[in-house]
């Protein structure tokens, strides 16, 4: 029994081969991708954070079944847990919103984590042997287990300032200090498999032993007590009650014990039979909490002793850990199915997906707070991914919506189109409020978007074969295309003020006024799919040629220039302008990123992975092209030898009643159209202050205070943000 936790594959196999099937069956998604807004550091200007040119780095895919284990409360009201199938640590708002920060390394299985004293969130990395340290904006730092191999599962903060976790195959109790300095302990009977730990009100650690049958003890000195079992009872979760007494799960028992102050023992046999209880928890009126792994229910044990069982939604959902949060309610991973769940003390259960399987990501854009914003296709989401790589998901009310083009709206939220039958045009806040607006055609598919100059937005209606304009308030003016049946796709603004947009089937270039007057371009050659379109440095626009392998260039005058692409079937489909004065490109079916300089010299660069269809590409704030990998579900970024594109920075003293001004400049030499500026306290928005200038109140002593700044730039309208160096203010 000892030897079925000392190795991933054997425990998987222990806890359920069902469970690893359907985790295999689902095993793609985001990179670093796809929950709540979470303020994190933006792009700072310095030409030292520029990437090679061609230097290519992708974000670790997201599985759908991550195996959500372990979670805690953290300091900012948050729940944070453990994704253990992908090395992640998610954080969870109580609105639902998802966002995971990738652990360096391989192997790490996340196991446990805990509220450290220090403000972070520590966590044990099972596969690595390792002790990780997560802030709250998402910085990890690692520390190695001196024992090899040791496994380490539980984590909680101790009495003493320090961090304590148990180490199964090393059968060993770890302490960590605030600075990474490690003593370990080792427990008196060998294999043991020490789980779950947790400070028990004596001032002492308390600790199951899975193998050993056996509740430990240990003080902060390293003096270790055992109390046998008087079962066999594999203990697994453990909790300390308000009354002193120690609360444990008994998974082979299918029991709940409880050790008193006084040493004595009592078992709580779990009306199912087959319940196998796991995770558990004490809430302040005495009631015990806990989770029932093999019938799929969350269990409660009331004071006056009576049990209460509440069925998971979700079938073969394996609730694993329990822990209450700041909204009073008890919150629960669903280890089978990749979720989050929450029951309210009333027994109402909620659960929230975490990123699916095959997201099917399309479009990306850059947002005006200096994030790359994505929309996944099929898993009816809106994704944020930081420069760092920490991913924030927002699902969409409308089922099976389809979203597809994002852009930068100036109103400084994203707009989207929902490509379903549903027919809507989204907008999605900073916060991640979504609105939906519906298109009066039906049938019309809409598909690109992007912003126009008259400070609206404007799509392509690809079966309604037309193209649409909605204003920030939502209203919605369509016109139709002179050639039947062209389906118009791309769409981008022209350097001479009107929006340029591809018609894929019509084998035309389109172009329309402000006041909706259409002109259309015929291409060269016939069944070329043309795609994506932007504006280039050149004054020209530049677009794709799916079928026929070519970039295209037509001026203002609506001559057109084509460019054959040396990999033949490559299906070039969305291209945008880099910071490099060149177009970049990505080619779908060969698994590319393309280059093209303004005189017509291509360069490919190839994907690390095989067949992973590149989709959307977009100008990053940090100088890179960021696209997505549409098979793969993953997003990933290419260097163009061009550092951050934004620089802002605050002047002035940081003094209440003083004016502080933010600096924004772009750094590319870009023609600037338009600024915006958003100030935070202690990273949450300040309401009312999106000038250039602040005044700092007394609210603001002490604090740390910043401002977020977007650039929009021409010919393409653009929005690239950073943010500047905190100031503290003071009286």
């Amino acid at each position: 029994m000892v030897a079925s936790y000392l190795t991933a594959g054997q425990m998987r196999a222990r806890w359920g081969a069902s469970i690893e099937e359907s985790r295999k069956r689902m095993r793609t998604v985001l990179a670093g991708v796809i929950g709540a807004l979470v303020v994190l550091p933006l792009a700072t200007a310095s030409p030292a954070n520029a990437e090679p040119v061609g230097a290519i780095t992708t974000f670790a895919e997201v599985p759908g079944t991550s195996a959500p284990t372990r979670l805690a409360l953290g300091p900012d009201g948050a729940m944070w847990f453990t994704e253990q199938t992908t090395g992640e640590i998610g954080r969870i708002t109580t609105d639902g919103s998802v966002t995971e920060f990738t652990i360096p390394g391989a192997n790490e299985m996340p196991w446990d984590i805990a509220l450290g004293p220090d403000g972070a969130m520590w966590f044990t990395e099972y596969g690595a042997g390792r002790i990780g340290r997560i802030t709250t904006s998402g910085v990890i730092t690692d520390y190695p287990i001196p024992t090899p191999a040791s496994s380490p599962v539980g984590i909680v903060a101790g009495p003493d300032g320090a961090m304590w976790f148990t180490e199964s195959a090393g059968n060993k109790i770890g302490r960590i200090t605030m600075t990474g300095v490690i003593t370990e302990y080792s427990l008196p009977n060998g294999g043991s498999v020490p789980w779950s730990i947790v400070e028990g009100n004596d001032g002492a650690l308390w600790f199951t032993q899975y193998a050993g049958d056996r509740i430990g003890r240990i003080t902060t000195s390293g003096v270790i007590t055992e109390i046998p079992l008087p079962t066999d009872a594999n203990p697994l979760g453990i909790a300390a009650g308000p009354d002193g007494a120690i609360w444990f799960t008994e998974r082979a028992g299918n029991k709940l014990g409880r050790i008193d102050p006084s040493g004595a023992l009592r078992e709580y046999r779990v009306p199912n039979r087959d319940g196998g209880p796991q995770g558990i928890t004490v809430l302040a009126d005495g009631s015990v909490w806990f989770t029932n792994r093999e019938d799929n229910t969350i269990g409660r044990l009331a004071p006056n002793g009576r049990f209460s069982e509440f069925e998971v939604p979700t079938e073969d959902g394996a609730p694993a850990d329990i822990a209450q949060g700041a909204d009073g309610a008890l919150w629960f991973t669903l280890y089978g199915t990749g979720k989050i769940g929450r029951i309210t003390t009333a027994g109402k259960v909620t659960e929230y997906d975490l990123p699916p399987a095959g997201a099917s990501l399309r479009s990306l854009a850059s947002g005006p707070d200096g994030a790359m914003w994505v929309t996944a296709y099929s898993a009816n989401r809106i994704g944020r991914v930081s420069r760092t790589g920490a991913v924030t998901s927002f699902r969409i009310d409308t089922p099976a919506s389809a979203p597809t083009g994002i852009a930068a709206g100036p109103d400084g939220a994203m707009w989207f189109t929902m490509s379903s039958s549903e027919n809507k045009i989204g907008r999605i806040s900073m916060s991640g409020a979504i609105s939906e607006f519906d298109v009066p055609s039906s049938g019309a598919v809409p598909l690109e978007i992007a912003a126009g100059p008259d400070g609206a937005m404007w799509f392509t209606e690809n079966e309604g074969n037309q193209i649409g304009r909605i204003t920030m308030e939502g209203d919605i003016t369509e016109y139709p295309l002179p050639t039947a049946g062209s389906f118009p796709s791309g769409i981008a603004t022209g350097p001479d003020g009107a929006m340029w947009f591809t018609e894929s089937a019509g084998n035309r270039i389109g172009r329309i006024d402000m006041a909706g007057v259409i002109t259309e371009f015929a291409l060269p050659n016939k069944a070329s799919g043309s795609g994506g379109i932007a504006a280039g440095p050149d004054g020209a626009m530049w677009f794709t040629q799916r079928s026929g392998d070519r970039i295209g260039r037509i001026d203002m005058a609506g001559v057109i220039t084509e460019f054959a692409l040396p990999s033949k079937g490559s299906g070039p489909r969305v291209i945008a302008a880099g910071p490099d004065g060149a177009m970049w490109f990505t080619m779908n079916l060969a698994s590319r990123i393309g280059r093209i300089t303004t005189g017509g010299a291509i360069e490919e660069f190839a994907l690390p992975t095989a067949n992973a269809e590149p989709w959307g590409i977009a100008l990053g704030a940090d100088g890179s092209m960021w696209f997505t990998e549409r098979a793969a579900s993953r997003i990933a970024r290419i260097g163009t030898g061009s550092g951050a594109q934004v620089a802002v920075s605050v002047k002035g003293r940081a003094q209440v009643g003083r004016p502080l001004t933010c600096v924004a400049s772009s750094t590319s030499g870009a023609i600037v159209a338009g600024k915006s500026y958003a100030w935070s306290r202690n990273g949450q928005p300040i309401a009312g202050a999106a000038r250039a200038t602040y005044r700092p109140t007394a609210k603001d002593v002490g604090s740390s205070v910043t401002c977020a700044a977007a650039i929009t730039t021409r010919p393409g309208l653009l929005q690239l943000a950073a943010r500047s160096k905190p100031v503290r203010v003071i009286r």
